[in-house]
């Protein structure tokens, strides 16, 4: 995590187009910081800092300030999230994100013929938090950095197209049930900013459900990496590819165990407030930090290579989860 000189220059490009985008947010909540920080990105990376001075920065804040941002999603957490949400909630999520993913991968191979590796980077995205959980999956599956940037950018995408037209459909089908308006919300929108934008369009108690339900989405992100990365291993010895003793080290990454270290103290000893707080920003902020780098990372090359195919994959992803959603509230609630 070493910064070296060389980098110095896209970190800042990085950071303060990072705080541009927070702070265009206030005026566009309904796209959002991480959403305003892709967009822009994408633009500027590929029609003004397009200099290589830029590009040793830039994969750096790519990469390292997300995992500090995951790490610190555990301090965030506590195994009584699991106790407010009851047993139909927290049975709604596990079934709703098993079917989430097994679509992905049904989708991915048979409709859009991805490969194994991109599905899973899409599934990670969609079942469980967004770009956070497809920065755990990918090095754990060693998946490439073009799929992993196109697979953030669609990801966030849907979730914004999710945040600009659940509120309205959550009215139409649920009335004034905030609870399941929230398991909604929180049940299909991508990153945690996303969902909380989202429920904040609707009213404050969606906000609290919403995010409840998410969080426990958030929870099972180490199931859903080591379950990957178990895939993915036996995938590569399948095909007759050897594997290396650095897979070991991949499929336990610090952020992780930070991660589960910090939701287990976190459910011990109850942290302070301020802590929470802190956690909640900084790891909000970082978040934008990643999307930022991606977009300026993202070149018009990879988005012309896969672009309409992985938009057209994300849509109808987006699509089963809003579906899949609306069955499972109609059965368990």
């Amino acid at each position: 995590m070493k910064i070296k000189k060389s980098q110095v220059q896209g970190i800042i490009l990085v950071l303060i187009l990072s705080a541009i985008s927070q702070g265009l947010a206030k005026f566009l909540p309904q796209v959002g910081a991480e959403g305003i920080a892709m967009i822009l990105g994408i633009l500027l990376g590929n029609l003004i800092f397009t200099n290589d001075s830029y590009a040793a920065g830039v994969k750096w804040s790519e990469k390292y300030p997300i995992e500090i941002g995951i790490a610190l999603l555990g301090s965030t957490l506590t195994f009584k999230t699991i106790g407010q949400l009851g047993f139909q909630g927290v049975f709604f999520i596990l079934v709703n994100m098993a079917l989430v993913i097994g679509t992905v991968f049904l989708l991915g191979r048979y409709v859009f013929h991805v490969s194994l590796k991109e599905s899973m980077l899409m599934g990670a995205g969609n079942a469980v938090c967004g770009s956070s959980a497809i920065a755990a999956v990918a090095p754990s599956i060693k998946a490439k950095d073009d799929d992993r940037r196109t697979a953030v950018a669609t990801v966030s995408l849907t979730g914004m197209l999710l945040l600009l037209t659940l509120p309205a459909l959550s009215q139409a089908l649920f009335g004034g049930n905030n609870l399941l308006k929230g398991a909604l919300v929180g049940g299909t929108v991508q990153s945690v900013g996303q969902v909380v934008g989202t429920a904040a369009l609707i009213n404050p108690n969606v906000v609290t459900f919403a995010t409840l339900f998410k969080l426990l989405r958030v929870m099972l992100l180490v199931v859903v990496v080591l379950s990957f990365a178990t895939i993915a291993k036996k995938s590569a010895e399948k095909a007759g590819e050897k594997s290396d003793e650095k897979t070991k080290i991949i499929l336990l990454p610090w952020y992780l165990i930070a991660f589960v270290l910090l939701l287990v103290l976190n459910s011990l000893v109850t942290l302070p407030n301020a802590i929470h707080e802190l956690a909640h920003q900084l790891s909000s902020f970082f978040g934008v930090v990643n999307l930022a780098a991606i977009g300026l990372n993202l070149k018009w090359s990879v988005i012309r290579k896969s672009g309409v195919k992985f938009l057209s994959f994300g849509f109808f992803v987006g699509l089963a989860q809003v579906v899949l959603a609306v069955l499972l509230i109609k059965i368990f609630f």
